[in-house]
């Protein structure tokens, strides 16, 4: 009875020397998980690992809407923008693409005049022979297509075109109808390509009413397609300084934008002529389209002056820095110095709960792949609405309570805390039964 009593006080010394031991622990651990399962959910507050974030404001309601980039999204994104997101006001993200310029297309128009200089009667047909006159005695005739002027009468008559280098040996074209019928005309000949000829014959077949084709006008129609840049201008932020008969302004462009060209606004009046290198921070040479002079020459009612420097190629260095050739004469008086950059425009859904937001600032981002990028031509011919951003704002992840991530709390801490107590439960039955 004595030792079945022993027995008991020993298990329950035991079992109150684990409950003090554990306990402490299990009540802070509890406490740090709680803490860290209510982490950062939805809204402005989603997507942590993003730093900044800018609110788009929609003026209105249509599928689609774009928006151009500021500085302070440059500054604060990556290089090549392939952190930006957009999502909406439960942190879904929002489809979209980028774009940097628009490429427009315009007809280009090149006519040429006509002289009929023979016509003949061949059976029912009759025949119109025509001289081009070139623009120029050293420019080749280039046409593909012709305009004949039509007789003020109802017709119709199957016509074939025939061309010339020199008015003797004719080269078939094309055959084609031409007619006048209650309103609906038809007075052109399309060829398909661009010819050098300088004569053409007119067939017009069956022309049992002698009808008469006096005036022809050759045209060569063409596309020109051109790219469009996007660009925003703003005053420069740089200082100006005098050594060894230069002139050295140094441009700083902190928010690394895609300078494209440079605007010096110069004081004073009269002419100067002056020499100008552009380099980076670096001390690299950087090649400008123009020809590495500024200059204004003043006549008595004209002026003609070259102050924008213009690099092949934008820039997004950090700092510029442009060293003006004085020799002998004065410093210009430089009174002002503007910058333009390169700005990419987004083109998104407007979808979602708003407001929507434009998040960045993630340096281990990807590219995003969205499937909106494959139906921009469509898009392109829908109304966008324009958007605007928001003023920046820094995202903080609320920090862990430092009094509660010890190294105990984590689940290594608490496997070594359980395999020690265990120990020393060992050790202290051992000695307790090692009594007896």
């Amino acid at each position: 009875m004595h030792r079945r009593n022993r027995l008991l006080r020993i298990k329950s010394s035991a079992a109150l020397l684990l409950l003090g031991v554990l306990s402490p622990f299990a009540l802070f651990s509890g406490q740090h998980l709680s803490a860290s399962a209510g982490g950062v959910t939805g809204g402005a507050d989603a997507h942590p690992e993003w730093k900044y974030s800018k609110v788009i404001v929609l003026p209105g309601q249509t599928p689609y809407a774009e928006l151009y980039l500021d500085p302070e999204v440059y500054a604060g994104a990556e290089d090549d923008l392939r952190d930006l997101r957009i999502v909406d006001n439960s942190g879904n993200f929002i489809p979209f693409y980028k774009e940097s310029s628009e490429e427009f297309s315009e007809e280009q128009l090149t006519t040429y005049s006509a002289t009929l200089v023979h016509s003949a009667k061949k059976d029912a047909d009759t025949l119109f022979d025509y001289k081009v006159t070139p623009l120029a005695s050293n420019i080749d005739i280039q046409g593909n297509r012709l305009e004949f002027g039509l007789p003020g009468v109802n017709f119709l008559l199957h016509t074939q075109l025939l061309g010339s280098y020199d008015g003797v040996a004719w080269e078939p074209l094309a055959e084609e109808d031409l007619y006048n019928v209650n309103g609906r005309v038809q007075s052109s000949i399309e060829l398909g390509a661009s010819y050098k000829y300088g004569y053409y014959r007119l067939i017009a077949k069956n022309n049992a009413e002698n009808l008469h084709f006096p005036t022809l006008t050759l045209l060569r129609s063409t596309r020109v397609t051109h790219t469009d840049h996007f660009r925003q201008q703003q005053d420069a932020v740089y200082e100006i300084q005098q050594k060894d008969r230069q002139t050295e302004i140094i441009i700083q462009n902190p928010g690394r934008l895609n300078i494209s060209g440079l605007q010096l606004e110069i004081g004073g009046s009269g002419s100067f002529t002056r020499r100008f290198e552009l380099y980076d921070g670096e001390g690299r040479l950087l090649t400008a389209t123009d020809s590495g002079e500024l200059y204004r020459l003043d006549f008595k009612d004209t002026e003609i002056a070259s102050t924008t420097i213009i690099p092949d190629g934008a820039s997004s260095a950090s700092q510029l820095r442009i060293v003006i050739y004085n020799q002998d004469d004065a410093p210009l008086p430089v009174e002002g110095l503007k910058l333009e950059y390169l700005l990419d425009r987004l083109v998104f859904a407007a979808e979602g709960g708003q407001p929507l937001r434009l998040l960045y600032g993630n340096a281990e981002s990807a590219v995003p792949q969205y499937d909106i990028v494959n139906f921009k031509d469509y898009i392109a011919g829908e109304g966008k609405m324009l958007a605007g951003l928001g003023a920046a704002e820094l995202r903080e992840t609320p920090a862990a309570d430092t009094a509660q991530s010890s190294w105990f709390q984590g689940r290594t801490g608490f496997n070594i805390v359980i395999i020690a107590v265990s120990l020393l439960l060992i050790i202290f039955l051992t000695r307790k039964l090692g009594r007896k």
